[in-house]
């Protein structure tokens, strides 16, 4: 199961001053998608855990689904370089 879900947050956007936001405590999921070009908008605490928080995208659910469904594809070394630099985002948070 998932550890994710969607949210609407007050971040400037389009309608009502509302823009979608997607979150999720899943470290590799987060690193694909990050590695994948959303843009991580925040990353909050949640008790000792990290929450990561991501610019929503109209294709994110298939790229989640993508990502679980191991039909998700990035440079490999891309993927690396982002879990160290999100590694180094969670320690110096």
């Amino acid at each position: 199961m998932s550890n994710s879900h969607y949210f609407s947050k007050g971040l400037s956007g389009r309608v009502g001053g509302c823009q979608a936001a997607f979150e999720t405590r899943d470290f590799y999921l987060a690193c694909f998608l990050r590695c994948s070009g959303y843009d991580l908008i925040g990353l909050r605490a949640e008790g000792q855990r990290k929450v990561f928080v991501f610019r929503d995208r109209p294709t994110r659910r298939d790229d989640v689904l993508a990502f679980y469904g191991d039909g998700a594809a990035v440079p490999p070394l891309a993927f690396s370089t982002t879990i160290k630099d999100m590694k180094a985002l969670l320690h110096n948070a």
